[in-house]
C-alpha cells in the first residue's frame, strides 16, 4: 500500500489522503492514476509537485509499498 497525501487545491479533488493498493510503480503512473480519478488533474498535471521525506521527487522516480507521497500545487499568490 502506498499512502497519498494532498495539500491546497488538490485536497479539495481528491480529499485529504488516499490509500493506494494498486501496483504502481512510478510517480509517472501515480499522476496518470490520479488523472482518471479526476479528469480535471489533466491540466494540473505539469504543475503537480510530488515530495517524499520532505525531498522533491521527479515523475521517472519508483514508489515502493509503505511510500507516504505528498502531492501539491506550487504555491501562488500575489
Amino acid at each position: 500500500m502506498v499512502k497519498i497525501k494532498f495539500y491546497g487545491k488538490l485536497r479539495e479533488m481528491f480529499g485529504e489522503e488516499l490509500e493506494i493498493e494498486d501496483e504502481i510503480e512510478s510517480i509517472e503512473e501515480l499522476a496518470n492514476f490520479l488523472m482518471k480519478k479526476d479528469a480535471r488533474i489533466k491540466n494540473l498535471k505539469e504543475h503537480l509537485i510530488f515530495s517524499r521525506e520532505n525531498k522533491q521527487i521527479l515523475l521517472k522516480e519508483k514508489i515502493v509499498k509503505g511510500d507516504e507521497i505528498s502531492v501539491f500545487l506550487p504555491p501562488t499568490g500575489g
